[in-house]
């Protein structure tokens, strides 16, 4: 139930956990959309310009997209977190890169599979791909930020 209080000469709406839920569900779809549908758009569409950007900016600089390695488990799945922070652009820019939704470092024995460790490594080679991955890391790690200021925005602990 959504209830109006006035604070400070405005009305601050109590919000809905169905309401708080689809902004989380949006804002990580789409960045900036859970702001948006919390009644801040301009400063979602700004959200949405920084990650989005950031996202951009590390992929032209051929950016690593994590893959997972059972080899050194806990440190590539902070890497897959902070790449899957962006959203499903992660899904679309690992298809555009690997030519598959890749996730985890194939068996480097199995053929069928060479074509994505050799892009893997070009782009590691790459004299720009650490400033790549830091804006793609930086990118995801904002936008579960920002995850975490809608959820305070919705419950009132934020303006």
């Amino acid at each position: 139930m959504t209830e109006t209080r006035p604070v400070a000469g405005r009305a601050v709406v109590d919000v809905s956990l169905g309401r708080t839920a689809l902004a989380l569900v949006a804002g990580w779809l789409v960045p900036g959309a859970g702001h948006a549908i919390l009644g801040r758009v301009r400063r979602g569409a700004l959200f949405f310009l920084l990650i989005m950007g950031s996202f951009g900016i590390g992929l032209a600089e051929e950016g690593r997209l994590a893959l997972y390695s059972p080899r050194e488990g806990f440190l590539t799945g902070l890497q897959l977190v902070a790449n899957l922070g962006v959203g499903p652009a992660d899904l679309f820019a690992r298809m555009s890169v690997y030519g598959e939704a890749a996730y985890a470092l194939p068996d480097p024995s199995d053929a069928s599979h060479r074509p994505r460790i050799e892009k893997f490594r070009e782009r590691q080679r790459s004299a720009v791909s650490a400033y790549g991955t830091a804006y793609l890391w930086s990118a995801g790690l904002m936008n579960l930020l920002l995850l975490m200021d809608v959820w305070d925005i919705a419950k009132r602990r934020k303006d």
